[in-house]
């Protein structure tokens, strides 16, 4: 496994530790198309659901590297506050320094 691949699955790990993960594909998911996300429930969907699966394929890395893709500053948004959200935030910063 690649160092994105492991970090990705660090996150997953942390994402069900802090309960987070979900087990159903929210219906919004099949629709989205880049509408702004408004509440930390979308944004952990959309972590889990296109994020997540769309930095693991290779093709997609080169497209995802630049600055307005990097998931941080959009993490904080939603996580920034939360204690228990610490060890997730860190794992985010350290998968934005790797694409």
């Amino acid at each position: 496994m690649d160092q994105i691949t492991d970090k990705v699955t660090a996150i997953k790990n942390e994402m069900k530790l802090v309960g987070l993960w979900k087990k159903q594909l929210p219906a919004w998911v099949n629709e989205y198309n880049g509408q702004h996300i408004t509440t930390e429930q979308d944004f952990t969907g959309w972590l889990q659901f296109i994020y997540l699966p769309n930095i693991m394929q290779p093709e997609n890395r080169n497209s995802m590297s630049t600055m307005e893709n990097h998931i941080v500053p959009q993490a904080m948004k939603f996580f920034g506050e939360d204690i228990q959200k610490g060890r997730l935030l860190q794992l985010l910063v350290e998968l934005d320094s790797l694409v």
